[in-house]
This record gives C-alpha cells, sequence and structure tokens, in this order.
C-alpha cells in the first residue's frame, strides 16, 4: 500500500491525507523538529524520510516556547511552509 500511496503523490503532486484532524503534539522549546509535508511517514505529523524522490520536503520547526501546538494532519494548509493547523481539513472537497 505504501508504494501506491507514494506513487499517487508522485503523479498528482499532491501529498496524502494522514489524518482529518490536527496533530496535538508537544513541542520542546529550541529543538528542531521536521514536519512531514508528503503525508507518507509513519511517525506523522513528523518526517521519517518517506517524501523521498516525492517533490516534497519536510518543513524544519524550531520552537521558541515548550508547548502544546496543533499540526496540520490533512496536509492542505493554505501556507505550505506553515505546518499550524489552519481549518483547512474542514474544506467538503478535500480527497479523503
Amino acid at each position: 500500500m505504501q508504494n501506491q500511496d507514494k506513487q499517487k503523490v508522485i503523479e498528482t503532486g499532491k501529498s496524502k491525507v494522514a489524518a482529518r484532524f490536527p496533530f496535538t503534539v508537544f513541542l520542546e522549546q529550541g529543538i528542531e523538529y521536521y514536519y512531514c509535508t508528503c503525508g507518507l511517514g509513519s511517525s506523522q505529523p513528523f518526517c521519517d524520510g518517506q517524501c523521498e524522490g516525492t517533490g516534497f520536503e519536510p518543513v524544519k520547526i524550531i520552537p521558541k516556547r515548550s508547548g502544546n501546538a496543533l499540526l496540520c494532519g490533512c496536509k492542505r494548509q493554505y501556507d505550505p511552509k506553515n505546518p499550524n493547523c489552519d481549518g483547512s481539513h474542514s474544506v467538503a472537497n478535500l480527497d479523503w
């Protein structure tokens, strides 16, 4: 299934919807995190290298303070460089 998903991401240029909701994660101040933009990673919402060859690249996050964050699960946020959930998952025409 993973190879089919990867091929679809490559062919369509659209990331895979990883979840229909945001991921609540605790981020520590000053620690580098890499947010998955392709939707294929098995450690969502973080990148595990599955994006290789898809045209997608992870977004580096370095929090200015420690705390919980709501990171996009649908991978369709309006600003792909901003991994924070913006409610895009509530748009009716997403390809779940």
